[in-house]
């Protein structure tokens, strides 16, 4: 296999959380709306673990694609958590356009945003730790 293949399979867990989100928001009644629970804002608590477990994502891929180094700077934190803000916006952009009957919400996207500010928070620390165990 290639270097180039080879880089891109490691990221395999980011792509697989991209194409759960897609499918979650852009089809008109993905799980169906008399299944869930009859909870208030529910919909803002599933966008935040949404765009949070897509930033936390995108960052455990990054460090197991860098080993033998320290590769959660304070940039790449930052970096991975404004990625996962802007894809939570271009993925309520587009459902708002889709003929799906869900229009554009800015609470959803603030929601992804604090999913993805948690994230930025929570997230390393566990990768540092998931990293350690598997290291002794």
């Amino acid at each position: 296999m290639n270097r180039v293949a080879h880089q891109l399979l490691q990221w395999w867990p980011s792509a697989v959380v991209v194409a759960v989100i897609i499918y979650a928001t852009w089809l008109p009644d993905p799980v169906g709306a008399e299944e869930l629970p009859k909870i208030p804002h529910l919909d803002k608590l599933i966008h935040a673990v949404m765009m949070g477990g897509f930033a936390s994502a995108l960052m455990f891929d990054y460090h197991r694609a860098c080993p033998g180094r320290r590769p959660l700077t304070r940039r790449v934190i930052i970096a991975f958590t404004v990625m996962g803000m802007a894809f939570g916006l271009v993925d309520e952009t587009v459902q708002g356009f889709l003929p799906i009957g869900r229009p554009f919400d800015l609470l959803d996207v603030w929601a992804g945003w604090a999913g993805c500010l948690i994230a930025a928070l929570a997230a390393p620390p566990a990768i540092k730790a998931i990293f350690a165990r598997n290291v002794r």
